[in-house]
């Protein structure tokens, strides 16, 4: 029967080509049957995969069963898959396992430990000596078992090819792919070495070899975190049994170990806290030395610092400003403790064992969200601005801790590390937090324009009552006139010549001009720095916690953007859309009279002068935009909300403007059209003495010129050049056609028509100083119509009428010629005229 090591060779006692009971004839015929038909079998991968689960001392069994087991067998994925769990990744060669890392958790293995020669395993040792189950030993002709895969690949490489159906098949590449050797001889090694000391804890005895051979606590805390990954290998079927007996003596070992590290932390004796840590380190990793040591930590259970204290000793000072010492006083400890710690933590343990960040992490979660915690949640319920600046001023205070763990703490946390801990630790206050400071902000805002317009209609009211006390007192004294002079006979006139108010067309006119007071005011730069104020504050608040990363960090980057679209929202559709709207409807209600002939037109004055202050709210929102808003956006981004909010706020203001000068146009123009029916007379385009004009312009025109004039300035500096650009241009077009039509009202002598001529020249001259080349024509086509009514002849008026080129379009034939029908003259030159504008004689026509 062939025997089998899977740490050695592969021997028999007969060639490897020669199947035992049959002759080479019967072989013969068995290769050939067997190279015709090949029964199913599965795949190499999926029989390494279940090889993984036996046990180690049961594959000399399974290596035994075929050769294609064999070669799965002696496969490097096998024992590379054991040597990643003992955490092995390279082949030590000088059998030193004392320093092979066995395990993902920490070790500290610098020193090399080793038992006494006599008890370890030489390499020719047999296997049986440890397990029943391996294979008995070789008889004395079997070569040594001595020899690695390496050999056994090297001398039986050609035997392989005479194994039936292996040249043809994935077993036979597999084995010459993948098995060199390496793996399987380290793990051999290790296997070796350990085996021994894991076998004798199957009888549960106290006094195991491992004490025995192993006296320093330290050795033998790294044999048995060793021997303990060792048992996790699946060695031998009664594994579990040993694995418990194992995990039994750790217990007990660990216990002992932690009762020596609390003698030495309570007499603060650092060398044996040293020593007895760096034993618990070696055995498990430490978990329970590690805290102990922080739950005896002072910190935890001495501080006198009460949340509560920032309250007694709160105070605001002239400038609004809060002082919390108590708070201060709290942090400034908590650095003083993480300084001493870290020093004595690095005297105790390594520094690859972390346990600075362990307390650290303890200290935030246990004593500083505890104190914030409460801290917040008083200042809550106390006041809102209170808590938002409290919230800010803890939050600053836990990034000065962020800072003393990275820079001062020696030996520290990196930069990352102790930001992302605090980041951590003060992330559940933040969604709150972001959510009040928009409430607020929301609020504030509402609340300023709310204000303004309550005070508005304060301001109204107080100006009707004022009108209608007056009224009163008028009508008292006309009762009291009227009972003293009730005999007399001249009492009525009296009262009535000494008392011209009470006329109820004087009590509407001061209640519109109340009015139009109030349209002046509805827009309050005050209001609006108020609210950039409050928007400002919020956004510094909220900014100071820019450097959270992942995804709260985009919701604070969203808040800095809502934040600002709350100011746009409020300022736009809540105070200068309804002030427009009102203004343009009090511009509406306006009606010419004659004492706003002679001054300026007052609400056309208001509403540019609500224009330019709509205007310097822009600006101011643009310098917000700019000096704050650009840190945390990209001015070029069209799709970020904060653009996109803003481009609707700065429509809406145009919008606004560009109705209510549409509004003020038309006023403007009525206004000319009323000082031009009113003052116009008839007699100054037919006077009676044809010798008596001069060639100046008359007073109407003058009066509708200066008006014009004086309202136009006054739009400028408020609007931009497009916006004003186009407001001129139609102030020109309207202004046109109300001359057109002012024009052919009158009979225009041929004397008047000088002066005519006179008004329409001022007119031009008033056009071209508004610099605008799209209406000049039209100013330059009424100089040249002028023309006709000093023509004396019929027959040039005909040809002047029907030269229309000369109007450059602006006027066509039919137009001159209705102008030309306002002559005085004209039903004398009608048919010469005609005649020569048609071509048609009187004897052209004749009666059949």
């Amino acid at each position: 029967m062939d025997k089998f090591d899977f740490f050695g060779s592969f021997s028999s006692d007969l060639p490897i080509s020669v199947i035992p009971g049959m002759t080479s004839t019967k072989k013969s015929s068995m290769i050939q049957v067997s190279q015709k038909s090949q029964p199913p079998t599965l795949p190499p991968d999926l029989l390494i995969k279940i090889i993984k689960h036996l046990p180690i001392t049961s594959l000399p069994n399974f290596a035994c069963a075929c050769r294609r087991f064999k070669v799965l067998v002696y496969d490097d994925e096998l024992w590379e898959h054991r040597l990643k769990k003992l955490g092995v990744w390279k082949d030590y060669g000088n059998g030193d396992i004392m320093n092979a890392p066995v395990e993902p958790l920490y070790v500290n293995a610098k020193h090399t430990v080793k038992g006494k020669d006599n008890n370890k395993f030489n390499d020719d040792s047999n296997l049986f000596e440890f397990d029943p189950l391996a294979s008995p030993p070789a008889s004395p002709t079997t070569p040594n078992n001595t020899g690695n895969l390496i050999d056994f690949a090297l001398t039986t490489a050609n035997s392989n090819s005479l194994i039936p159906g292996l040249p043809l098949d994935s077993f036979s590449q597999k084995s010459r792919s993948s098995s060199t050797g390496i793996a399987r001889s380290s793990f051999k090694k290790i296997y070796l070495e350990l085996l021994p000391y894991y076998l004798d804890f199957k009888h549960r005895r106290k006094d195991s070899r491992l004490f025995k051979e192993y006296n320093d606590p330290s050795d033998q805390s790294k044999m048995l975190a060793r021997l303990l990954s060792f048992g996790k290998l699946n060695i031998t079927l009664d594994s579990e049994q040993i694995n418990n007996a194992l995990e039994t003596t750790i217990e007990y070992f660990e216990n002992s170990a932690l009762h020596h590290f609390e003698l030495a932390y309570n007499a603060q004796n650092i060398s044996e806290m040293q020593k007895w840590a760096t034993i618990l380190l070696n055995l498990n990793g430490g978990l329970a030395c590690i805290q102990v040591f922080i739950q005896k930590n002072s910190i935890f259970f001495d501080h006198l610092y009460d949340p509560m204290d920032n309250f007694t000793c709160l105070s605001i000072s002239n400038l609004g400003e809060l002082n919390y010492m108590q708070m201060t006083e709290f942090f400034n400890y908590v650095e003083e403790e993480i300084k001493k710690q870290a020093l004595l933590i690095s005297q105790i343990f390594p520094q690859d064992a972390d346990v600075f960040y362990t307390f650290v992490e303890r200290v935030v979660e246990d004593v500083i969200i505890e104190y914030i915690s409460i801290f917040l949640e008083e200042s809550y319920k106390r006041d809102i601005m209170l808590y938002l600046k409290t919230v800010v001023a803890a939050h600053q205070r836990c990034i000065h801790v962020a800072k003393v763990l990275w820079k001062d703490a020696k030996p520290g946390l990196t930069k990352i590390r102790a930001e992302d801990l605090i980041y951590q630790m003060f992330e559940p206050f933040m969604d709150k937090y972001l959510k009040e400071e928009l409430n607020y902000v929301k609020i504030q805002s509402g609340e300023e324009v709310e204000k303004w317009n309550q005070k508005l209609i304060n301001k109204s009211m107080e100006a009707q009552q004022d009108i209608l006390n007056n009224a009163n007192r008028e009508v008292y004294k006309l009762q009291s006139s009227s009972n003293i002079s009730r005999n007399k006979r001249n009492s009525a006139a009296s009262i009535a010549s000494s008392n011209p108010t009470l006329n109820i067309s004087d009590i509407q006119s001061a209640l519109s001009n109340a009015k139009l007071d109030k349209m002046q005011q509805m827009l309050s730069l005050e209001t609006a720095l108020q609210m950039v104020h409050v928007n400002k504050d919020s956004l510094r608040r909220v900014s100071s916690f820019t450097g959270y990363p992942d995804k709260m960090g985009y919701r604070i980057k969203e808040t800095l953007e809502s934040i600002f679209i709350i100011l746009l929202q409020t300022l736009g559709p809540l105070h200068i859309k309804p002030a427009f709207n009102t203004a343009i409807k009090h511009l509406g209600d306006f009606k010419s009279d004659l004492e706003s002939t002679s001054s300026d037109l007052a609400p056309l004055v208001e509403f540019f002068e609500l224009v330019h202050i709509a205007d310097l709210i822009q600006q101011m929102v643009q310098v917000y935009y700019d000096e704050e808003m650009n840190k945390f956006i990209d001015k070029t981004d069209f799709l970020n909300n904060c653009n996109k909010e803003k481009k609707i706020f700065e429509k809406i203001l145009d919008e606004s403007v560009a109705a209510g000068l549409n509004k003020g146009i038309q006023v403007l123009i009525d206004h000319v059209e009323f000082i031009l029916a009113t003052e116009q007379k008839p007699e100054e385009f037919k006077p009676a003495n044809d010798d008596s004009f001069d060639l100046q312009p008359t007073k109407a025109c003058i009066d509708a010129v200066e008006c014009l004039s004086k309202h136009t300035k006054l739009v400028v500096g408020c609007s931009d050049k497009h916006t004003l650009d186009v407001f001129f241009q139609e102030i020109g077009l309207r202004f046109f056609g109300t001359i057109t039509k002012h024009i052919r009202k009158f009979t225009v002598s041929l004397s008047g028509g000088f002066q005519v001529i006179s008004d329409l020249n001022h007119y031009c001259s008033f056009i071209i100083s508004l610099h605008q080349p799209n209406i000049t024509p039209y100013f330059i086509a009424l100089k040249e119509l002028g023309n006709i009514y000093i023509i004396s002849n019929a027959h040039d008026i005909g040809a002047f009428v029907r030269e229309a080129d000369r109007f450059n379009g602006v006027l066509r034939a039919e137009d001159v010629y209705e102008f030309c029908q306002k002559r005085e003259d004209w039903i004398i030159i009608k048919k010469e005229v005609d005649k020569e504008l048609y071509g048609l004689k009187a004897d052209d026509c004749t009666i059949m």
